[in-house]
């Protein structure tokens, strides 16, 4: 498979998984299997859920949103742009889709943009940010980093997220992420890929502020210690619901899409278990699926339904990838 293919592949999982994992944001479990059963397609919003009501079928969430505009940024600035750059990127987008009165941004987001916008001090949120912004947006950053650049890479990520999230938790998990997707995109196979996601955990983490947060990397280790016993995909992510959880902290979302992701092996196999899972299924799909489609590549995805994401979101994921494979060559820090 081609750079492209790959990189493709991951972005397009990304909005996949993200679009989704649309119906069920932030429902039980229950709730969601009451309301459709088993979800397979992309659906629109229902209108009696508070943050999924403003999408419709196909269309993607502030999770890509949020990470177009982190790579526009990076494309730009052929590096990591100051902190007043990406936040004003981020608030330019917040207020073209009145982000700040309906709910749509997450909370540690929604209080550090607010102090950005205020010229406050943000800092005060970011060294307190647990919750998943940064994991959510970070997949870009996989496609433009060579995986076996480990330092870089965990480098970029800290500096990406610290407009918002500035823990150790949250620069950690998202490293796992973007370390993931490079991974696949450098041709690693699962099982290699697997120590190179527990080698940045380590190396990013100690680049944020400490907190008490769970260790990704011992509750990935758990993930791993299990997962072969499940034959049934279903009870598979029933266990991730109970065991690792699928709120909004980082610790808990990015643990349940790492384990997903190398669980199912297939984008669109994990696409469907995000959407069931109950909990934030929009993010852990968006960071699933990005997993996902970096090691299938665009093109394993259906032609179907990466046409119907495009003809929706108004996007050309190769075209767009075509723009990281030139800027890879020379993005520097």
């Amino acid at each position: 498979m081609t750079l492209e293919n790959q990189i493709a592949g991951a972005l397009a999982g990304m909005v996949m998984g993200d679009a989704m994992g649309v119906p069920g944001e932030l429902w039980p479990r229950e709730k969601v299997r009451e309301r459709f059963g088993f979800i397979d397609a992309f659906l629109d919003g229902p209108e009696d859920n508070i943050v999924a009501c403003y999408f419709k079928a196909g269309h993607y969430t502030d999770d890509s949103a949020q990470a177009f505009v982190i790579l526009e940024a990076l494309l730009k600035a052929g590096t990591v742009p100051p902190v007043k750059t990406l936040a004003d990127d981020l608030l330019a987008w917040v207020e073209s889709v009145n982000g700040f009165e309906i709910n749509l941004l997450g909370p540690s987001s929604k209080a550090s943009l607010l102090a950005h916008s205020k010229g406050e001090d943000y800092t005060v949120y970011t060294k307190e940010a647990l919750s998943n912004g940064a994991g959510m947006r970070i997949a870009p950053v996989g496609c433009l980093i060579p995986w076996n650049d480990t330092e870089k890479l965990a480098a970029t990520v800290a500096r990406v997220s610290l407009v918002t999230h500035g823990t150790d938790v949250a620069i950690g998990g998202a490293a796992m992420i973007a370390q993931a997707v490079a991974s696949g995109i450098g041709g690693r196979t699962w099982d290699k890929a697997i120590e190179d996601v527990l080698k940045i955990w380590d190396i990013a983490r100690a680049k944020g502020e400490t907190t008490w947060a769970a260790s990704i990397g011992e509750r990935f280790k758990l993930a791993l210690s299990v997962m072969n016993q499940f034959k049934n995909p279903d009870d598979f992510s029933l266990w991730v619901y109970q065991m690792l959880g699928t709120g909004t902290m980082t610790s808990e979302s990015v643990t349940a899409a790492l384990a997903i992701a190398f669980y199912c092996r297939n984008t669109y196999d994990a696409a469907i278990m995000c959407a069931n899972l109950g909990g934030d299924t929009d993010t852990i799909g968006a960071m699933t699926c990005a997993i996902c489609g970096a090691f299938e590549g665009f093109e394993a995805l259906g032609e179907e339904r990466t046409t119907f994401l495009e003809t929706t979101n108004n996007i050309d994921f190769r075209a767009l990838a075509r723009r990281i494979v030139s800027a890879r060559e020379t993005f520097t820090l």
